[in-house]
């Protein structure tokens, strides 16, 4: 829920899992290494997008978001509710860091 979405828990377990999940592709600072060439953006630009919205977010990862990336590379995750709840909460504290 939105009202937990700042919570240190939330945003670890949001760290873990975007390691996990979509660490190939983005990597989570700007200072890491990506596996994949080229790239995705890093969540730290990602965050800072001015478009960057939890509603926004929350539409996007609920989404079949296939045709993003080069040659429509972006998969799609098929997320469960909690794991949306864990990338807002790391996403936004991106955002807030800024």
């Amino acid at each position: 829920s939105p009202a937990r979405a700042g919570t240190p828990d939330l945003v670890a377990a949001g760290r873990n899992f975007v390691g996990r999940v979509c660490g190939a592709c983005h990597v989570l600072t700007r200072d890491e290494l990506p596996v994949l060439s080229p790239p995705g953006p890093s969540f730290a630009v990602l965050a800072q997008r001015p478009s960057l919205t939890e509603p926004a977010l929350r539409e996007f990862l609920g989404s079949n978001h296939r045709g993003l990336g080069p040659h429509e590379a972006m998969p799609n995750p098929r997320l469960a509710d909690y794991q949306i709840d864990e990338i807002v909460a790391l996403m936004m504290s991106l955002k807030a860091d800024k």
